[in-house]
């Protein structure tokens, strides 16, 4: 059977750490999916309001509230599917949580991989990119999609060198392994394949593309003093059902726990041999 090829936009929007921002206290994933073929048309029509064929592209700062419902509004005519993972970094447990979690990584990666310690920033990002993802493809499945086969695109983001391999090939194989066992028992369709992750580095439509959504929907998690602050795009958008918003902080939570955990179960076990 013919399957699709689908393809996977993601950027980030925010501050992924403990600081005190005074703009938000959220840092948000926003996950775009489509078929290719399908996006010569999409970035055709999008060309203007995103400003795909502008000399630079369109800034954060230069999208106005009324010009992000014109985008959401276009967005919502689009063959698009759109996911936002959101973690609260104000949040109390959470904090404590991720500090012990950076403590304990340190101790792991320096014994078992010889590399620094990650920095809170990538834990944040990961968690968030992963349940973005997740959710985004098991969407298309849940809305009954074919078998299809994804290829994911993340806008630039600082990556240690040690972690390239896991971040970008073993992520696509992890994610591969859980939802292509959920196909396997939920769905007719089958999950082909996720290609490893690439990096959008230079300029492209496709990143300018994902820059645009990203700021479209980052105004809602905005504190409600800042004067962008607009949850109008982001309703327009979940109401016609384009875009799903879920709030991943106690998916983050329950991760880190459950990896220090197996560590101390597993170190209990091999001290008792």
């Amino acid at each position: 059977m013919a399957y699709k090829n689908m393809i996977v936009l993601f950027d980030e929007s925010g501050t992924p750490a403990i600081s005190n921002d005074q703009r938000t206290d959220w840092f948000i994933g926003v996950g775009v999916a489509y078929e290719q073929s399908d996006e010569e048309v999409i970035f055709s029509r999008c060309k203007a309001d995103f400003g795909l064929a502008n000399s630079k592209p369109l800034k954060n700062d230069r999208i106005t509230n009324s010009r992000a419902v014109r985008i959401a509004k276009l967005l919502a005519d689009l063959p698009v599917s759109i996911y936002v993972s959101s973690v609260n970094t104000a949040n109390s447990t959470f904090r404590k949580i991720i500090i012990d979690y950076e403590c304990f990584g340190e101790k792991a990666r320096h014994k078992f991989r010889q590399a620094r310690k990650r920095p809170i920033a990538q834990i944040i990002h990961s968690h968030v990119l992963d349940h973005c993802l997740f959710n985004l493809i098991t969407g298309y499945f849940d809305e009954g999609g074919r078998d299809a086969a994804f290829a994911v695109f993340i806008d630039d983001w600082s990556i240690p060198e040690k972690d390239i391999d896991i971040s970008l090939v073993h992520r696509a194989t992890s994610q591969y392994e859980k939802i292509s066992s959920l196909c396997a028992d939920f769905t007719e369709s089958r999950l082909v394949s996720i290609a490893p992750l690439e990096m959008l580095n230079s300029d492209s439509s496709r990143k300018r593309f994902i820059d645009v959504v990203s700021s479209t929907f980052s105004r809602a998690y905005l504190k409600t003093n800042n004067q962008k602050y607009s949850r109008e795009a982001s309703d327009i958008l979940q109401e016609c059902k384009r875009a799903y918003c879920s709030d991943a902080t106690q998916y983050s939570i329950d991760n880190m726990q459950a990896v220090m955990k197996r560590a101390f179960i597993q170190g209990l076990t091999e001290r008792g041999r």
